[in-house]
């Protein structure tokens, strides 16, 4: 049996830090690394540094990207499931002075057919919100994994969701026909699930329960806020040392490290279980950030094979 499921995008993280503003039409240097990423490699690749077996579904191609990202998610004990693609996908976050990134993404879309066939036998399924707001084939992995079987849970997390109203709705009719177990958005994607200006985390939190078992509202140093069973959890962030050097990467980090600590158990979750879980999710993120790369290794992670 699969304990985690994880579908998703793997992608070959080109990670830009210019010594000073870019300007168009010049030449700034800059430390430039390669690195393996995407919002499922990397929910993966930190489930499976717990020591938890997981599988990812993500499309990948035979070029030189799919080689170099298949070499690295096998030495971190990962398993694959085929997804076929025409190209893998790449993604080159640039970096500013404190460590925050813009995105310039060529991402792959997610076929629905192989991924109906990897459910079986998966205790958990987390799927990257990125899917799910594919036009291409959002529907088609909505309809498949909201016919999951009783008794395996579904999380869906990130996605960058845009504020656009049209795409909001489509979002929203795949998010009712998914029913996940438990959603996890930032205080961004939960301002444009809503509607209207920025909430605090404590007041988007209940307004998205409705949609899911159990929703997570993260607030970066504001700390998470949970909502399940018509109670609210709130856990301030952590304190840490050190400069945020690069955020990428790091609310997989913290969905891992949650997702981990809830697999087991009735849901929803009791206080004693979700807080512990949000706690270890705010550590992992806030460490993921003070390293470079979206899967940077940090301290008490598994060693590679």
């Amino acid at each position: 049996m699969t304990r985690f499921l994880v579908v998703g995008d793997a992608i070959l993280d080109v990670t830009v830090a210019p010594s000073r503003p870019v300007r168009f039409g010049g030449d700034v240097s800059a430390v430039i690394r390669l690195g393996a990423g995407g919002q499922g490699a990397n929910v993966a690749v930190r489930l499976a540094r717990r020591g938890e077996p997981v599988t990812l579904a993500a499309p990948m191609a035979d070029d030189v990207a799919g080689r170099l990202l298949r070499e690295a998610l096998t030495m971190d004990r990962v398993s694959l499931a085929k997804l076929a693609a025409t190209r893998t996908a790449v993604v080159v976050a640039l970096l500013d002075a404190g460590g925050e990134r813009s995105m310039l993404s060529d991402r792959q879309s997610i076929d629905a057919a192989p991924v109906a066939a990897a459910i079986d036998g998966a205790e958990w399924i987390h799927l990257s919100a990125y899917a799910l707001i594919d036009d291409r084939e959002g529907d088609a992995l909505a309809a498949v994994l909201g016919k999951r079987p009783n008794g395996t849970r579904l999380s869906l997390a990130g996605g960058s969701i845009s504020p656009e109203p049209a795409l909001v709705s489509r979002f929203l009719h795949r998010l009712a026909v998914l029913r996940p177990d438990l959603l996890v958005v930032s205080r961004e994607e939960a301002a444009s699930l809503l509607g209207g200006p920025m909430r605090l985390a404590r007041d988007a939190a209940p307004q998205l329960a409705d949609r899911a078992g159990v929703a997570v509202v993260t607030a970066g140093s504001g700390g998470s806020v949970a909502a399940a069973d018509r109670e609210l959890h709130e856990v301030p962030a952590p304190e840490v040392t050190g400069p945020a050097l690069d955020s990428t990467g790091a609310g997989d980090a913290y969905v891992a490290a949650l997702i981990a600590g809830l697999v087991s158990g009735a849901w929803p979750p009791a206080e004693e279980r979700l807080r512990p879980a949000m706690e270890e999710g705010s550590r992992a993120g806030a460490k993921v950030a003070r390293v470079v790369g979206a899967q940077g290794r940090i301290d008490g992670e598994r060693a590679p094979s």
